[in-house]
């Protein structure tokens, strides 16, 4: 195991131990990460069905299900360990990607959105890594990931912000 291996193995473990370490923390963990994914597609569901913010949604979905889908392609190549008891890979994280892409482009057209839900996104992933579904390393790789194809997403549709 290499050192940033070894690195961000501990830096997730000790975010553990810290969590573990509040009463009710393990819970709380665990019932954020359950919540983002659920969250996030009801979010972007409400975004098409509301006139007003119907392309911010579809430009939503695409990313999210873009990124998503990079992300287990990736991940099932690479298969790098998770640190809890799940057995497929979790680098980069697939809910990390499609967050971050979702964020970012209803941010696009909607600024105060994209910075509510990239809070909530924040929150949802390092719930994931206190839960032991991911290391760090996993979440950022999806959050970078997350970022390109949202970013590739903007390139395809052009400007048209309102």
């Amino acid at each position: 195991m290499g050192l940033l291996t070894r690195i961000d193995r501990r830096a997730g473990a000790r975010l553990r131990r810290a969590v573990r370490a509040v009463p009710g923390g393990r819970g709380a963990a665990t019932l954020l990460a359950a919540a983002l994914s659920p969250g996030f597609r009801l979010l972007v569901a409400l975004m098409i069905v509301r006139p007003g913010s119907r392309r911010a949604g579809l430009e939503a979905l695409a990313a999210g299900v873009g990124a998503a889908m990079t992300a287990r392609l990736l991940r099932d190549r690479l298969a790098r360990r998770r640190p809890g008891a799940r057995a497929e890979g979790g680098f980069p994280s697939r809910h990390a990607a499609a967050a971050t892409a979702i964020a970012r482009a209803a941010g696009r057209r909607h600024r105060r959105l994209g910075r509510a839900l990239a809070a909530a996104a924040a929150v949802g992933l390092v719930a994931r890594v206190a839960s032991a579904d991911h290391d760090p390393a996993d979440i950022a790789a999806g959050a970078a990931l997350g970022v390109g194809v949202a970013r590739g997403l903007e390139c395809l549709v052009g400007d048209g912000v309102a």
